[in-house]
């Protein structure tokens, strides 16, 4: 694995580094870059792309409309977390705000979570509010799954029945969608997740054994085991458009996979220890028929739509 760093200098020594993993990102990194470039904050930011070999040209449009930005191009797909730890190892600034590159940052929104931050040494990390494109409030902030996390998922079949079911609620922390001060959460979607650059180095960055999914809430299970403490910050606003409108087709069954691995390794690390190591093979085989369902499920769905969609209305 090779990565080419395009440097660029910056005039002052960064307040804050800001930092994308960009991977097949289209024109919605570009909005995303556009608006950090709009909405900076009050301190010199730097922003460091690191680019996982997409195959859509989006790395060559950040180089050509973005020159004041540090590329990083990677020559394979390496996930997310190993491509966050490397572009960290360039960062300069006392603070770094992981952003996904499907988000828009609103104004404020750099300067409400370092300011929190700079005010609260006994905070490891922070989030931002995040909304869909129709400014409906996505519950970023959550609580640590508990057993029955599994049957309620926020996507999952059972909470688009019973949206309100207690269990999805709990953990999804609906009680303080409406709260306007900032509240202390288990973990908060790495969407928008800000720390100082001490507590990263400290609890040693994402564990690279994640890919994409759970490893945010792994990350804040380590910030607070290390002793600090996670907020969101609703007056800090960012739109994170992570809509499925444009899929043609089934979800690609890499990315349920992987959602599950994930899943795993998060209880790995955090909830089987000691005598619960036993239930180590039980819980991969519950997750892995998990992701096989939804995997089958998702496929029925799209071979109806295409039937359906091949029905004709009316006789001849």
């Amino acid at each position: 694995m090779t990565a080419q760093s395009e440097t660029k200098s910056t005039a002052a020594a960064p307040g804050l580094s800001i930092i994308i993993v960009n991977y097949n990102g289209g024109h919605r990194v570009e909005a995303c870059l556009e608006s950090i470039a709009r909405h900076p904050g009050r301190r010199a930011v730097e922003v460091i792309v690191y680019d996982n070999a997409s195959r859509d040209g989006s790395g060559d449009r950040i180089a050509e409309r973005f020159p004041e930005s540090r590329l990083i191009r990677g020559s394979e797909n390496l996930g997310l977390c190993r491509a966050f730890n490397l572009a960290a190892r360039e960062a300069q600034a006392p603070y770094i705000l992981a952003l996904d590159n499907d988000t828009v940052l609103l104004e404020g929104a750099i300067d409400g979570m370092l300011d929190f931050l700079e005010a609260r040494p006994d905070v490891g990390a922070v989030g931002s509010n995040l909304y869909n494109t129709d400014m409906t409030l996505q519950l970023a902030a959550r609580r640590f799954p508990g057993a029955l996390s599994g049957m309620f998922s926020r996507r999952g079949i059972l909470t688009r029945v019973f949206p309100r079911n207690p269990v999805a609620s709990h953990d999804l922390m609906a009680d303080r969608r409406d709260s306007k001060e900032p509240y202390e959460v288990d973990w908060h979607s790495a969407a928008s997740l800000m720390l100082p650059r001490r507590v990263y180095d400290q609890i040693g960055g994402f564990d690279e054994r994640f890919f994409v999914y759970w490893s945010d809430a792994d990350l804040c299970a380590r910030v607070r085991a290390a002793g600090y403490s996670v907020y969101t910050v609703p007056a800090a606003r960012i739109v994170h458009d992570e809509t499925l409108a444009g899929r043609k087709g089934p979800a690609n069954p890499r990315m349920v996979i992987d959602f599950h691995r994930g899943a795993y390794q998060f209880y790995r690390n955090h909830r089987l220890s000691g005598p619960l190591l036993a239930l180590a093979a039980p819980t991969w085989l519950a997750l892995a028929a998990r992701a096989t369902l939804l995997i089958g499920i998702d496929r029925l769905r799209w071979k109806l739509r295409r039937a359906l969609a091949g029905t004709p209305h009316g006789g001849a």
